[in-house]
């Protein structure tokens, strides 16, 4: 199978609809479930698939089959306590043990308000504090010419793919969006006088990202030149012998899209949010505020911003080696 076409079946990505997070029994009304209300009270798939498979693993903690079969109604604060210690030695991050955390927090309330559980027990479980502590964090901001390696590797294939992956890499590099918010692109929700597109992210919140010179060429060369202005996906599906589809990308997609490139331009191995980490960074050297950078790539909190600021790792590289030390 040619791995640069679109048929690769990695570049699927399953989804959870609400028929299958609530879903009705024969001739009877739907169970009570607080763990699928829960669910479907997120606003975006991957959290819905992330959440569920955290509480597929808390369920077999409290000695269930599964999510649907737990009690939910029936949890404690010395259970919750308790699974996050087991979750800590089991040597999970402190980020991800308080991402359990926040489920069983929400699963806790589903349950109150879903007359499961006494409001004193939802009380307890809420004031459980989270773990403190930090790790190095993840990822990596790309250096010039590693994303010049990128691009030119796009450059030189002549297929429809090379222009496509070569213009969604750079509206991910270029405007620092998530792949899920990328792949969301529609060609309507380009801004041709602003020279900008309208995103729409978590927590269904929609913004302006404006694009630089050269992300905005390399997505106007993918319209003009290849897509062409028919209405649906920005960027779309491509198949075997070059034939476009209007069928949308999914985030997955891009994941193996980029690992593609990624061998080809023969580089070290990154990740689309490592592109988003490489754009808060630039904005930052370029003397940019927070709260701009902030802005600019959808965050809630300035907190989350600073967490993908990686200047701190060269300002430590520049003072060992100014360093001269006897030895």
């Amino acid at each position: 199978m040619n791995r640069l076409t679109d048929d690769n079946p990695d570049s699927r990505a399953v989804g959870i609809t609400a028929g299958e997070l609530w879903p009705a029994t024969s001739g009877k009304d739907p169970q009570l479930n607080p763990a699928r209300a829960y669910l479907l009270s997120l606003n975006s798939v991957r959290s819905r698939q992330t959440m569920a498979s955290f509480l597929g693993i808390v369920a077999g903690m409290l000695g269930a089959s599964n999510a649907d079969t737990c009690s939910w109604g029936s949890l404690r604060r010395h259970h919750v306590m308790a699974i996050t210690e087991l979750l800590r030695d089991t040597g999970r991050a402190t980020a991800t043990v308080n991402t359990y955390l926040s489920a069983l927090k929400g699963v806790a309330k589903e349950a109150w308000m879903l007359k499961l559980m006494d409001v004193d027990s939802f009380q307890h479980i809420r004031a459980v504090r989270n773990l403190r502590g930090s790790r190095l964090p993840r990822g990596r901001a790309l250096p010039n010419n590693e994303i010049r390696q990128l691009f030119a590797v796009c450059d030189a294939d002549r297929s429809s793919i090379g222009p496509r992956d070569a213009a969604m890499l750079a509206v991910i590099l270029g405007c620092g969006l998530r792949r899920s918010e990328a792949v969301g692109l529609n060609l309507s929700d380009v801004i041709i006088d602003e020279r900008a597109l309208r995103v729409l992210g978590k927590g269904n919140k929609e913004r302006l990202a404006y694009m630089p010179t050269g992300t905005w060429q390399r997505l106007q060369f993918w319209i003009d030149q290849v897509r062409g202005d028919a209405p649906g996906p920005l960027f779309t599906r491509i198949r075997r012998f070059d034939t476009l589809t209007n069928d949308r990308l999914t985030d997955q997609a891009v994941y193996h899209i980029l690992q593609v490139r990624q061998r080809e331009a023969s580089i070290e191995k990154c990740a689309p949010h490592d592109l988003r980490r490489t754009f808060a960074t630039a904005m930052l050297n370029n003397g940019e505020d927070l709260i701009t950078v902030k802005d600019a790539m959808g965050h809630a909190s300035i907190t989350t911003t600073q967490q993908y600021d990686r200047r701190g790792e060269n300002r430590l590289r520049a003072a060992r080696d100014k360093l001269n030390l006897p030895s």
